[in-house]
């Protein structure tokens, strides 16, 4: 009996340590995330990142700050609390060993990847200075599809949707529940994919769009 406890022993510490070993010998994957830090520690948090050379991306926007004596225009995080990160499960976990990070933005208990196109558009978006940007939690009514295929925004690509009887340019991150927008010209864009009607037709001349509450937006300089 002894004899028979010994050799499952053995056997289930062979086995533990193979699927260890295919483990970390499987190519890692990468995907990017977005890590939820301790307020005002952004910058610091990205500069030890990328002192780990980890893949990271930290939206930064100019903002003006007024004291008594005198004014300053700052960098800021464009989302506050929020570093994008590109990582496999190689480096997953030491992210979440550097202090001042608290987790991953996750769905049902599981780290949620984003797109890396959503991305591109925010640099895009951020990197222009001819357009005031609006960053807002407000759920946006449904637009078309859309490529800017002329001016700064150039290669951005989103829905384009009427706010307050204008045409805006959408970035959808649905990780942040947020949205991103910034006014458009209809000659700027390429319709890529209409929205549908409520009878199911499409209408290429017809902009969706309805009123919103505009309490809630901010207003990004940049």
């Amino acid at each position: 009996m002894k004899d028979r406890c010994h050799y499952y022993n053995y056997t289930v510490s062979i086995s533990n340590n193979i699927k260890c070993k295919n483990m970390y010998l499987k190519k890692p994957t990468y995907a990017w995330y977005a890590i939820y830090t301790k307020v005002n520690m952004e910058k610091k948090i990205y500069n030890i990142l990328l002192d780990q050379k980890i893949d990271c991306y930290l939206p930064l926007i100019k903002t003006l700050r007024q004291w008594s004596d005198r004014k300053k225009w700052i960098e800021s995080p464009l989302f506050k609390s929020y570093i994008f990160v590109k990582v496999s499960y190689v480096e997953y976990f030491d992210v979440l060993n550097i202090p001042g990070v608290f987790n991953y933005v996750s769905f049902g208990g599981k780290a949620q990847a984003i797109p890396e196109e959503q991305l591109e558009n925010i640099k895009i978006l951020i990197a222009q200075k001819e357009r005031e940007v609006i960053l807002t939690k407000e759920n946006l009514s449904k637009g078309d599809k859309a490529e800017v295929i002329i001016g700064a925004l150039k290669g951005l690509t989103g829905e384009v949707t009427q706010i307050c009887g204008q045409s805006r340019i959408v970035i959808k991150i649905d990780s942040l529940n947020c949205s991103l927008y910034a006014k458009i010209a209809m000659d700027e864009v390429r319709i890529t994919n209409q929205k549908e009607d409520q009878t199911g037709n499409r209408n290429p001349k017809e902009l969706p769009g309805k009123k919103m509450n505009h309490q809630r937006h901010k207003t990004i300089a940049v």
